[in-house]
């Protein structure tokens, strides 16, 4: 009496069909995430923040008190009760006045905690009416007053050269800011609005050099002005804008994410179908079959 033949197994191998699906799962996810990435970095550097200010005009003697009382609360504890300045802050009107305190203030670059600590942009410390006031006191101590800025008198074109010659090698080409040496930043300039340009030019914050006015007539501070406006809201023709950063970043980004999208179309085309492996599996077990009967005749 002969065994019958064993019979394979009709399961389709488990082996690399998982992992391909494993693989398959994971490069999926992949893709999402890099999705995910470019979108934020579209957001990111699309969102720039604008800030409504008042211009400069006529102001009342309530307004000026009211701008010494917040003074004395929050300034003169650094600067001195009349702006005349101590050993750990300078004098109100050496600094550059009220165009001096309407940046600083307008930006949050003050208070600082220290007086030794750096000015960095930050949410403003008072609202739209007590920086008013305090621009308002600030302009009895002496001075620049605040300046005047219009954009709209401004030559882009103009500006453009102005900025590469004077700003540029701090600021980058884009205003996307950049170090500068001696513990020093030069700031992004994609929330510096028209009046903000206009007063750092004037008053020369930080490291930042003063444009003398016998240099730089009003009409250079509104082509730089429109110049920063137009960088703030410049179209990107090539895609994503990737925050302005330059070339390099642009071209690592371009090799990353193109040559791993590429791997990831190339691994889902040369993946494991379960499909053609069952089908070998299959074959062979009719193959084993056919025979099967014949041996059985013969036997008996």
């Amino acid at each position: 009496m002969s065994l019958p033949s064993p019979r394979r197994s009709r399961g389709r191998p488990t082996g690399r069909p998982r992992r391909g699906a494993l693989a398959h799962q994971l490069g999926g996810w992949l893709v999402l995430g890099l999705l995910g990435l470019g979108a934020a970095a579209l957001w990111a550097s699309s969102a720039t923040p604008t800030r409504a200010v008042d211009s400069p005009g006529q102001t009342s003697q309530s307004t000026i008190d009211a701008g010494a009382r917040l003074f004395i609360q929050s300034c003169a504890a650094c600067h001195g009760a009349a702006g005349q300045g101590t050993s750990v802050a300078p004098a109100i009107a050496s600094v550059g006045g009220a165009a001096a305190v309407d940046f600083v203030l307008r930006t949050g670059r003050m208070p600082l905690s220290a007086p030794t600590q750096q000015m960095q942009r930050n949410p403003p410390a008072f609202d739209e009416t007590q920086i008013r006031e305090l621009d308002a006191f600030a302009a009895t101590l002496g001075g620049l007053p605040i300046p005047s800025v219009d954009v709209t008198r401004g030559n882009i074109s103009r500006g453009q050269s102005l900025f590469i010659q004077n700003c540029a090698a701090c600021h980058a080409a884009t205003g996307a800011g950049d170090a500068v040496g001696g513990g020093y930043v030069a700031p992004r300039l994609d929330q510096a609005d028209p009046l903000t340009v206009a007063e750092a030019m004037r008053i020369g914050p930080g490291a930042m050099p003063v444009f003398n006015p016998k240099l730089y007539s009003q009409q250079a501070v509104d082509d730089i002005a429109a110049y920063v406006q137009y960088l703030r809201h410049a179209p990107s023709p090539g895609g994503f804008a990737l925050a302005e950063v330059g070339p390099v970043a642009e071209g690592f980004v371009a090799i990353v994410v193109g040559l791993g999208l590429l791997l990831l179309v190339i691994r889902w085309i040369g993946r494991p179908r379960p499909g053609a492996a069952g089908a070998g599996a299959n074959g062979g077990e009719a193959g084993g079959r056919t025979d099967g009967p014949a041996e059985s005749g013969q036997r008996t």
